[in-house]
């Protein structure tokens, strides 16, 4: 059974070790959030709902709303990747990394925002890290798999059974600005904590 956590206020202790408790976060590896994700360019601005269950490798990810897209839902594992668009045939890609330039137009760090989403750095080269008065990640700086420097600012964290993820990120690299605004974690019970 989940349990369903709305984005509240936090307060971590003072002795909160970021790097502990980095370790704990990237052993979280089933979740879902829901929410809404922004994307604006020097040139547009639109808004799609998001849906994303996290089960290990494997990802269903719906997202809904403006772009053009309709409905699409994006799904796989480390294995590859499905993508279904409403009214059109559905193909697959080797990995989420392929799944931004198909959908959105423009390169996209699908891959390392497995990592980012949950408020941790990627995998890869050695990121610029501030953390707020909690000790949590305030702002990371990391490039994505292309070479391409990403500038990310997170807050509204919230604490889900000991689990303290984001509520909101922000992800730059110009001309885009991305926002997710996460309205629900769930976590299942019994996480390791």
């Amino acid at each position: 059974m989940l349990s369903l956590i709305s984005c509240t206020s936090l307060s971590t202790d003072s002795d909160f070790d970021n790097s502990d408790y980095q370790q704990v976060l990237r052993q979280l590896d089933s979740w879902s959030l829901r929410g809404r994700l922004n994307i604006r360019s020097s040139n547009s601005n639109d808004t799609v709902n998001i849906n994303w269950q996290q089960n290990r490798e494997a990802f269903d990810i719906n997202l809904s709303g403006t772009l053009g897209l309709g409905a699409v839902r994006i799904s796989g594992d480390d294995q590859g990747v499905l993508i279904e668009k409403a009214g059109e045939e559905s193909f697959r890609a080797p990995s989420l990394e392929v799944v931004g330039s198909e959908i959105l137009g423009y390169v996209f760090p699908a891959g390392e925002l497995l990592y980012w989403i949950r408020g941790l750095p990627a995998p890869g080269p050695r990121p610029g890290i501030t953390y707020n008065p909690d000790g949590l990640i305030a702002t990371l700086s990391q490039q994505d798999y292309t070479g391409r420097r990403w500038e990310l600012q997170y807050d509204r964290y919230a604490d889900i059974h000991g689990h303290y993820l984001p509520g909101r990120l922000r992800l730059e690299q110009a001309p885009y600005r991305l926002t997710f605004l996460i309205a629900e974690w769930e976590i299942p019970d019994g996480t390791d904590q």
